[in-house]
Formats: structure tokens, C-alpha cells, sequence
């Protein structure tokens, strides 16, 4: 890893303002994936407008999800520079190509060499706060860190994984976790020593509150402000997505969007109910095609169902699109179909198009019935069709709720009000962690 010079950093900061600096790690994407989809704004927004002088994100084993062409799976930790204020650190799955042979001992020393490397950024660039994107290994990692530096910790919370759990039976993260008991159990140390925890929406913050959070020290950190600014446009003034239509053999207002990764393991997204709705919207009538964006292993299962239920050639797999394309196609839609979302279902409601969900996570806090989308109980895709079919036999009932859903939206969602919230989170942290007689969670585990 390479070390950005102090100088460098100072931005447009006038002398004797403070300089703050934020270590953030969250293993959502890697370098190449922010690159191939454009999604730079989702990274950029951390230093809130310059209020952090450097971003460094972190993704500690990003070579288990990068293609071969992209880096070596083992060796030293790389360093890309991602903006003027910001640094992407991608670690590797092995410290030494000839220990391939031996993953865990492999991988145990490749972050153990990364650990000792960001302790060494941290107190050569003096990082102000580190931030992680779960209360698992990340959140452990960063705890470590923490404390062995004396800053604060700010878990940001994603996901409510009580009920991903619940539904699929087994721990969050498997390869890392045997056990769901010992993944809880490390749930609740983090979240309980964290010195700020930010829900990404009420629900996902209820989780950790349940799960050890100390209510004097949360707080929400909605998803606005990285979300990619051409989501923010009036549908209307939006390009009409005519190249991407064409491509795909697509009409406007004939489209059943679903933005998703195809994870058989992630049980609360359920790609298989929204083919499921395709047929049976299709079996009342509605000339309609089902487009996932998204990639994953469920890939060919999904094929094969469509195929069993007769609408395979109603299905389209275009894979993962960039942020312009999303942005273009989202308006193109007659309803988005939601099983379960975080930011694609705030990218939609943005767009306003008219949104069928399900009632599970944090999808009530935007849909409502009637007024905001339709929102059904969960799993029942019976339903589900039938609010896509009002919505392909109404149309002006579609428009208006997807207004009235926009409009909810860029109130929620704001950035520049959400910038300003953060800043004021990190000021009131930062300020009651250097004051005198510290919190006892800054000086140990």
C-alpha cells in the first residue's frame, strides 16, 4: 500500500482548519466492479463534500470476487487511486502464490499482513475514524483497529440479518462463520462496542438496536447521498433510453424491471416469485417482459423455470448495468417489481415508477398501498401479480402513485440534507471521543 502525502490532502480547507481523514471498509463491490458499472458516486460520497480531506475504502479479499485479468489473487494489498480525495485498497485471498495449496493459512496471512499495514496508514496519515460496512468481519476488523489506534468506530448497518437468518436457515457470510449462534455472538460484541452505529433505514437500525447498539449512540444514514446523481432527474428530462429498448427487443410501458443480484443464497430476494409474476400477468392478457438487472448464480435456474412455466421467451438477463442505464431505463418501466431492495428500490422510487414490493425489511418505509406503490405480505407473488396487473389495466392509477412515490423519495432522500446530518454525526463523535475522560469503549475491547 502506498501512503498519499499530507500536503496532498488539504484540499479546499484553509489553514488551521481541521484535517480529518476516514478509513471506510465494505466489501459491496471491488475496484473493477465500481469501474464497470460506474458506480464511482456510491465510493465518492464518503468524504461528504470535503468534509474528510482522504478517503481510504477498503475491501479486505477483493481478488475472491475479481476476474483473473484484473490482479493476482495473492500478494500484497493494492492501492488504486480513485479520486482526488479518494484511495481504494483492495486485499488479496493469499499472502504467497506457493501456500495456494492451503487457503485458510493462505488467506490467515494475507490479512494479517493487511491488518498490519493499515495500523502503519493509520498513524502515518493520522485517519481520523474508521467506518464499517457490518458488525461481521468487517466490523471486527475495524473494532481491532480502533482501538490498537484510539479512534472512533462507525458501523453502518445494511441489512437486517435476523432476517436473512430466519429465512435461509444459515449464517450471513458461511465461509467465514460455521455457525449462525457464533455469528450472532460476534453481532452483538461489535455492535454493543461500536462508538456510532448508522442504520441504512429504521428497520435495518432496529436490528442493531435489538442486537446490542446503545440507543444514546445511533442514528440513520439513508442511502441518498450515494446514489448516483442522474437517478436525482426528472424522469421526464431523462434520455429515452431508445438504444438500450432497441437492443433488447423492448417497448416503454411493457416492462417488468427488477434490479437484483440472482443470489440462491440470499433467500429474501427471491428472483424465481418475480418469473413467476411474469406468467401469470402474461396468463391474463398483458403483453409484458420480465428484465433483471443483475448477475449471479441463479442465472440458469431462472432460465429453467421461465422455460417450466412457459415464458422463457418473456425473460431477459442482461446481467449488471451501469448507473446510466439504470437511470435511462428505470422510467421506461411499468412496474418494478421488488421482492426485496436497498438502493435499487430508492434508484426506482426516484425514477417514479410504479413499484409492487414486498413487505419485508425496510420496503413499508417507502411503499404504501395506495398512496406510495402497492405493497403486498411477503412471498405471496399471487399478489404480487395482481398489483402489476392493476397497474398494466390502470395506467393513470401507475402514474400517479409513482409521482406520489418520487415525491416521498427525494424528501427521504435529499443528499445535500443527508450530507449535512452525517456531518454533524462525525462532528458530535469526534468531539466527545477527543474530549477529556474519553468513553471507556475508546480505550479497550
Amino acid at each position: 500500500m502506498h501512503a498519499t502525502k499530507p500536503e496532498a490532502l488539504a484540499g479546499n480547507k484553509t489553514r488551521g482548519d481541521t484535517v480529518r481523514k476516514l478509513l471506510v471498509f465494505d466489501m459491496s463491490y471491488t475496484f473493477e466492479m465500481i469501474r464497470q458499472r460506474k458506480q464511482e458516486r456510491s465510493v465518492t460520497c464518503r468524504d461528504l463534500d470535503g468534509f474528510f480531506d482522504h478517503v481510504w475504502t477498503v475491501h479486505p479479499f477483493a481478488t475472491l470476487l475479481t476476474s483473473f485479468d484484473w490482479a493476482p489473487r495473492e500478494g500484497r494489498a493494492q492501492t488504486h487511486d480513485l479520486a482526488p480525495r479518494h484511495s481504494f485498497i483492495e486485499g488479496k485471498v493469499g499472502h504467497f502464490s506457493w501456500l495456494a495449496g492451503f487457503p485458510i493459512v493462505n488467506f490467515a496471512l494475507s490479512q494479517c499482513a493487511l491488518f498490519i499495514g493499515l495500523l502503519r496508514l493509520i498513524k502515518t496519515e493520522r485517519i481520523t475514524a474508521i467506518r464499517a460496512g457490518d458488525p461481521h468481519y468487517l466490523g471486527l476488523f475495524g473494532l481491532m483497529l480502533a482501538r490498537l489506534a484510539g479512534i472512533p468506530l462507525v458501523l453502518r448497518i445494511g441489512g437486517n440479518y435476523d432476517l436473512n437468518r430466519q429465512a435461509s436457515g444459515r449464517p450471513i457470510y458461511p465461509r467465514l462463520f460455521r455457525s449462525a449462534r457464533i455469528e450472532k455472538a460476534l453481532e452483538r460484541f461489535v455492535l454493543s462496542r461500536a462508538d456510532l452505529v448508522a442504520g441504512a433505514n429504521q428497520d435495518n437500525l432496529d436490528f442493531a438496536l435489538a442486537n446490542g447498539a446503545r440507543p444514546a449512540l445511533t442514528t440513520l444514514f439513508r442511502y441518498g447521498n450515494l446514489i448516483d446523481e442522474r437517478h436525482f432527474v426528472d424522469p421526464a428530462k431523462r434520455p429515452a433510453a431508445s438504444a438500450g429498448l432497441d437492443r433488447l427487443g423492448l417497448e416503454r410501458g411493457k416492462i417488468l424491471l427488477t434490479v437484483a443480484r440472482l443470489e440462491a443464497n440470499n433467500s429474501l430476494k427471491h428472483p424465481g416469485d418475480v418469473v413467476r409474476v411474469l406468467a401469470s400477468v402474461r396468463s391474463r392478457g398483458h403483453d409484458v417482459k420480465a428484465v433483471f438487472a443483475g448477475e449471479g448464480p441463479m442465472r440458469q435456474e431462472l432460465f429453467n423455470l421461465a422455460r417450466e412455466l412457459g415464458v422463457a421467451d418473456h425473460l431477459l438477463l442482461p446481467g449488471s448495468q451501469d448507473q446510466g442505464w439504470l437511470a435511462e431505463m428505470l422510467p421506461q418501466a411499468a412496474a418494478v417489481v421488488s421482492p426485496h431492495g436497498g438502493r435499487a428500490l430508492s434508484e426506482a422510487a426516484l425514477a417514479g415508477a410504479p413499484v409492487v414490493a414486498y413487505d419485508i425489511d425496510w420496503q413499508r418505509e417507502l411503499i404504501e398501498t395506495d398512496r406510495t406503490g402497492i405493497l403486498v405480505p411477503n412471498r405471496a407473488w399471487q399478489d404480487m401479480a395482481d398489483g402489476v396487473s392493476r397497474f398494466l389495466s390502470d395506467p393513470a392509477y401507475a402514474q400517479r402513485l409513482g409521482a406520489a412515490l418520487r415525491q416521498k423519495a427525494l424528501a427521504m432522500l435529499d443528499p445535500r440534507t443527508l450530507d449535512a446530518h452525517e456531518k454533524l454525526e462525525y462532528l458530535r463523535l469526534l468531539a466527545r471521543f477527543d474530549a477529556p475522560g474519553r468513553p471507556e469503549s475508546a480505550r479497550s475491547l
